[in-house]
């Protein structure tokens, strides 16, 4: 079992009995801010304010902010350099493609992807389980994007993240605009969700709530 917690944004929590990981946690933006969450391990895609509030995290976890390949307690991660823009980073800058390994299952999350990565890129990210993509635009890729890049991943499972809420101003899209160009849909009235093995035997898109 892999269980999945969403707090907005881009911020996720993802764990098993023997280890967490926490992506992505951000500053007051308009999300109810977690109060004593820990975490093993703490990942984060770029220093923007709302992807980087790591003295929030209890536990002293292990922080890997930067590109390259890491292990800790067992777990192997590979964060991939890409950009936060479509021009190479020139109004956005840097960009890392955050993947790990839990409960056997491989994870890919995106951080602030800005555009398609190259060919090289999609090889070396291989097989991915659990893909989490940006799909409100502006400040990252669109849904119509987006749903490209989830094509040619080809996860079992789709989250989409960084988009607009009734908890934030930010001039980004909704999630609708992403929803309305796939058919395979699942809502669960909840911010946490525990996925089993017979959630892997079909494709998915999972729309969480917010806490």
């Amino acid at each position: 079992m892999l269980n999945i917690k969403w707090f907005g944004h881009s911020m996720w929590k993802i764990w098993n009995n023997e280890i967490t990981i926490i992506t992505d946690p951000f500053t007051d933006i308009g999300y109810k801010m977690p109060e004593n969450e820990t975490a093993d391990i703490l990942l984060s895609s770029h220093d923007h304010f709302d992807h980087n509030n790591y003295s929030m995290i209890k536990g002293n976890p292990e922080l890997v902010k930067s590109a390259g390949n890491f292990n800790f307690k067992g777990m192997h991660i590979t964060m991939i350099p890409t950009w936060h823009d479509e021009t190479k980073g020139s109004e956005r800058g840097d960009n890392l493609l955050m993947k790990f390994v839990i409960s056997g299952k491989t994870i890919l999350h995106c951080g602030d992807l800005g555009h398609i990565p190259s060919d090289e890129i999609f090889n070396k990210l291989g097989n991915i389980d659990i893909l989490f993509i940006p799909v409100g635009g502006f400040f990252t890729i669109d849904a119509e994007t987006a749903k490209t890049i989830a094509e040619k991943i080809n996860p079992y499972i789709v989250f989409p993240i960084h988009y607009k809420t009734d908890a934030i101003d930010f001039t980004i899209a909704g999630k609708d605009a992403y929803l309305n160009l796939i058919d395979d849909l699942r809502k669960v009235d909840s911010n946490e969700i525990i996925l089993k093995e017979n959630d892997f035997d079909k494709k998915q898109t999972i729309i969480l709530n917010y806490e």
